[in-house]
């Protein structure tokens, strides 16, 4: 089941995750992949390698379809998602807000396959060079039946059309009940309309307080 799970989300994703606040363009696809590497010594929880793979699509101009993939503790729990993702109120002011609900399971050697609900809420704002987001979410497990936070906050600078620098202050609840805090800043590259890569570092506030290296790559099409 695990090879399964992590096999369709590679199919479907080819490669950030940017804030859900903002819609993807009808007929639009986004994909993201990336991972942590180069981890300094005893760095397990909660930065690891920890693959992600990432779609998503307009299906239309007022809603957002698509798919996620992540592992955690150590690598040894994958969890995946299908969701859903909408805007609340204006779409075209300075701040905007939208709702997402998704359908997953996560899997590991040691407990049997749990099947997954998680809602969320972003919020973003639009500068005059970036923006500001924050992305919340709750996971309720239909196993340990507990409901789990995550938060990220998120700014970004574009420098030029084709670099942009950010910072993300990452935290949540972990399936072990701990809770982490990571920070990641980054700086992306466009290299053409379709593909940008984007490296930067990751830092656990929490935890052993271990580090790594960051790459993603992400395509619009």
């Amino acid at each position: 089941m695990r090879f399964v799970i992590v096999y369709f989300c590679m199919m479907l994703a080819a490669g950030p995750v940017l804030a859900g606040a903002w819609a993807r363009e009808k007929g639009q696809l986004f994909t993201s992949q990336g991972g942590n590497f180069l981890l300094s010594d005893g760095a397990e929880l909660p930065v690891h390698y920890d693959p992600t793979y990432y779609a998503e699509y307009g299906l239309t101009d007022l809603l957002t379809i698509g798919v996620d993939y992540h592992t955690a503790d150590r690598g040894r729990i994958d969890t995946a998602f299908v969701f859903a993702r909408f805007p609340l109120g204006e779409i075209d002011g300075p701040d905007r807000y939208a709702a997402s609900l998704a359908f997953g399971a996560r899997v590991d050697e040691y407990r049997p396959l749990e099947h997954l609900l998680r809602g969320g809420f972003a919020w973003g704002r639009g500068l005059d060079s970036g923006w500001l987001a924050i992305d919340s979410s709750a996971t309720y497990g239909t196993e340990e039946r507990v409901f789990r936070p995550k938060v990220d906050f998120t700014w970004g600078h574009h420098l030029t059309d084709r670099w942009t620098t950010s910072v993300q202050l990452q935290t949540g609840q972990g399936f072990n009940d701990d809770y982490y805090a990571k920070i990641n800043p980054s700086i992306s590259y466009g290299i053409n309309e379709e593909y940008r890569i984007s490296i930067g570092a990751v830092r656990a506030l929490t935890g052993d307080g271990g580090g790594a290296l960051k790459l993603d790559v992400w395509r619009t099409k």
